[in-house]
């Protein structure tokens, strides 16, 4: 995917199917090597982050192989505590993962490098305390960063200095390994993080405290291979209600676990959409005009960082809303680049430390350029609502979580072509 033209205008009418969420496939994924044996993961998103996963998993010895039926299996049997390659690692964050699920089973782990969206400096700090709680010590080798237990993972109190979803899961892994009792406290409680409590559960592990702050992990139990489901995509959800809101019409989004969106439900809501949400759908119907309001990310379950952008877009489109909208970002403040490629539509925007500001005015065609993964699919969702041609390059990055984005998209009636 390397350009993604829009031709907006056109309201939005139907239903989309939600796929699995790429936040949860992934420290799933690597989970799977603590098993030593195979797995089977269903609803599994064909996105290029998944994707590249799969490529580092086989690169360390794992087998993969595509069911007709649309399942995953891989087997971990093989896997073997190489370094893996910097093309694929240095393409995802998800790769840091490898530190507590290769720790967790060979007790000794290496890493070039994780990438991902270029937010800045996105330490591990809390990663590496937490591993040396664990018994684990760091070192460098030739670049890489390696980790060793020769005295085996023995249990911990862990105390986060901030709810990491990252750190949590990563600590979660080498935990199962360890052996006694191991306490996470001020643990993420993201639904992504109890998904992986609950395939670790289902391989054997005993857990305790899913989807609160505090985790308690009982290590040293073998675990096996197991079937599992990947949740479905809460982000990828959101970001279809918003540009139904963008475009207008009315939108329903299959496959959902509404709980897992009510902050941002709560947000479409005070901005006067109408909402019917049942057990596993949500339908959208935009109002000719909503109002623009006041936005603050947080840990779940508060608003998430992932959706920010997208509500942000929404706040701009002169002709469909009304007031002025501000983003305060209490997660990843580098997010706002976003917004320079906004302003090339004709957005207004002020941003002054943790907080943007955004004032309706009239948006008109331009030619953008993705900054990352959720900024890029804001910009699409600017562009749903401005008469004309937008061409957004760089579209490589929405590739990296939305999963059959231009057929999706034309199935509402969307005027959207994706190229490369």
């Amino acid at each position: 995917m390397n350009k993604i033209v829009v031709n907006g205008g056109k309201k939005l009418y139907g239903e989309v199917e939600i796929g699995g969420s790429k936040n949860a496939a992934l420290p799933m994924l690597f989970a799977g090597i603590l098993t030593g044996e195979a797995c089977v993961f269903s609803h599994l998103p064909r996105v290029s982050d998944v994707l590249l996963t799969l490529e580092i998993l086989r690169s360390l010895g794992a087998r993969i192989r595509f069911a007709p039926g649309g399942d995953v299996l891989v087997d971990y049997s093989l896997v073997r505590p190489a370094l893996p390659s910097l093309v694929h690692t240095g393409a995802i964050r998800g790769s840091v993962y490898l530190l507590g699920a290769m720790l967790g089973r060979f007790g000794r782990a290496k890493l070039g490098g994780a990438g991902g969206c270029d937010f800045g400096s996105r330490p591990i700090d809390q990663h590496l305390m937490g591993f040396e709680g664990l018994g684990a010590i760091e070192y460098a080798e030739n670049g890489a960063l390696c980790l060793t237990a020769p005295r085996g993972l023995c249990g911990a109190n862990i105390s986060l200095k901030m709810p990491s979803v990252g750190a949590t899961a990563n600590l979660l892994m080498a935990a199962t390994a360890a052996s006694g009792k191991t306490v996470i406290r001020n643990a993420a409680a993201e639904p992504h993080v109890v998904a992986l409590c609950e395939f670790l559960t289902a391989c054997g592990a005993r857990i305790e405290g899913q989807g609160s702050d505090t985790l308690t992990v009982f290590g040293g139990r073998p675990l096996h291979g197991c079937r599992c489901t990947v949740i479905p995509d809460m982000i990828e959800a959101g970001t279809y209600l918003c540009a139904a809101m963008a475009a207008g019409g009315r939108v329903t989004v299959r496959n959902v676990v509404p709980s897992h969106l009510g902050a941002a439900l709560d947000v479409f809501r005070d901005m006067g959409a109408s909402l019917t949400v049942g057990k596993t759908y949500i339908t959208i119907k935009a109002p000719a005009r909503y109002r623009a309001v006041d936005v603050t990310t947080g840990p779940y379950p508060a608003f998430p960082t992932d959706l920010h952008p997208q509500f942000a877009a929404l706040f701009t489109i002169g002709h469909r809303t009304t007031g002025t909208g501000r983003v305060f970002e209490r997660v990843w403040q580098e997010r706002f680049r976003y917004t320079e490629e906004l302003s090339r539509l004709g957005a207004h925007v002020k941003i002054k430390g943790e907080c943007a500001t955004f004032s309706p005015c009239p948006l008109h065609p331009a030619t953008l350029r993705s900054p990352d993964l959720r900024g890029g699919v804001a910009l699409v969702i600017a562009a749903l609502s401005v008469v004309g041609r937008t061409e957004i390059t760089n579209a490589a990055t929405v590739g990296r979580g939305y999963e059959h984005f231009e057929s999706k998209l034309r199935g509402l009636g969307a005027d959207v072509r994706v190229f490369g």
